[in-house]
């Protein structure tokens, strides 16, 4: 019963965080296909960042310089994952303002929890 209690706390306060920054969806089974789908292109681009993050990790540019070379490229290719979907789905419909606030999130959250303590410099 408590399981039930806090998957559907999970389930409602992600739906209600993604109806204040104006997503619109069909229902709770699009908005799960829409993360899945995320997920799946997400793929492909963890390749490029990898990539990308390689070569920043090799430059010669300071401490401060690399982490803002990383976290700008981990935002651009979070959101270009997430405007790809958003581009290919019609039951799930993000403003540029959302994307945009949902990539910061993503990278923010990547970026803080990451346990690599600046391992570029």
């Amino acid at each position: 019963m408590s399981i039930a209690i806090v998957f559907g706390g999970i389930v409602f306060g992600l739906a209600s965080f993604i109806s204040l920054l104006g997503v619109s969806y069909e229902s709770i089974g699009s908005l799960l296909w829409f993360i899945f789908f995320c997920f799946l292109v997400g793929m492909f681009f963890e390749i490029i960042e990898q990539v990308t993050l390689f070569f920043i990790a090799r430059s010669k540019a300071h401490s401060k310089e690399k982490w803002i070379w990383i976290a700008l490229s981990k935002f651009i290719l979070s959101w270009i994952v997430i405007h790809i979907v958003n581009a290919s789905m019609t039951t799930v419909v993000l403003s540029g303002v959302a994307e945009f606030l949902t990539a910061l999130l993503i990278v923010s959250i990547d970026i803080v929890f990451d346990d690599k303590k600046l391992q570029y410099s």
